[in-house]
C-alpha cells in the first residue's frame, strides 16, 4: 500500500485527534531519522502508523484482536494501555501491507520499549512523546534532547515513563523493565 493510501485509510479508522498525533509522530520520525542516520522511509512509516490500531474504546481493540486471531502475551494483558502498540503491528502487517521487521517492531515497542531497542526503535518510542502536539512538563528539554542524542532522549523519556506509571499505580511491562535496566547495566 503506498503512502498516500495509508494515510487516507488511517484518517478513515482514528478519532481525528489521533490522526493528527501520527502525523506529528511521522513528522518528528523523518527528522530524527535524518539527524541520526536511520532510514528515513521506515521511520515515515513506523511513525504514521504506529497508533493504527488504537482505538477510542478498549473494547474495540480487544474486538480487533479477535477479528484478527491476535492473543496478546500475559504482561501485555496487565497492561491493556498498551495493546494497540502489538496489536498494531499486526494491523499494520495485515492490513496496510507492511513486511518490513524493523518497521513492525518499531511500532510494536513505541509504548513498552524493550532490551536491545534499534535506533528505529528509539525514534519512533521518542518521537511519540515529543510530537509538536505534545504538552507536559518537561517536553521542550526533551525535545530539545531528541535531536541532539537519541540515547539519552531516549533514556529520559523511558523514565519519564516508568514514572508517570509508577505514579498513576500502574502495572509495569517487563519489557520496559528490561528496557531501563539495560541501558543502566552499561553504565
Amino acid at each position: 500500500m503506498g503512502k498516500e493510501s495509508m494515510i487516507r485509510r488511517l484518517e478513515q479508522t482514528l478519532k481525528p485527534n489521533r490522526f493528527i498525533h501520527s502525523l506529528g509522530v511521522r513528522d518528528e520520525s523523518v527528522k530524527m531519522a535524518r539527524i541520526f542516520g536511520a532510514d528515513e522511509e521506515k521511520a515515515y512509516i513506523a511513525g504514521l502508523l504506529h497508533d493504527c490500531a488504537k482505538r477510542a474504546q478498549r473494547s474495540d481493540e480487544q474486538e480487533l484482536c479477535k477479528r484478527l486471531g491476535y492473543i496478546p502475551d500475559n504482561a501485555t494483558a496487565m497492561c491493556p494501555p498498551v495493546l494497540h502498540a502489538p496489536l498494531g503491528a499486526v494491523v499494520a502487517e495485515r492490513e496496510y501491507g507492511v513486511t518490513d521487521k524493523e518497521i513492525l517492531d518499531a511500532i510494536r515497542y513505541h509504548t513498552v520499549a524493550r532490551r536491545g531497542m534499534t535506533l528505529l526503535d528509539k525514534i519512533v518510542y521518542v518521537a511519540d512523546m515529543t510530537e509538536p502536539g505534545r504538552d507536559f512538563d518537561g517536553v521542550a528539554p526533551l525535545r530539545a534532547l531528541a535531536h541532539e542524542d537519541i540515547d539519552k532522549a531516549f533514556c529520559e523519556a523511558l523514565r519519564r515513563s516508568l514514572i508517570y506509571n509508577i505514579d498513576k499505580g500502574a502495572v509495569i511491562h517487563p519489557n520496559t523493565l528490561e528496557a531501563w535496566n539495560e541501558i543502566h547495566e552499561n553504565h
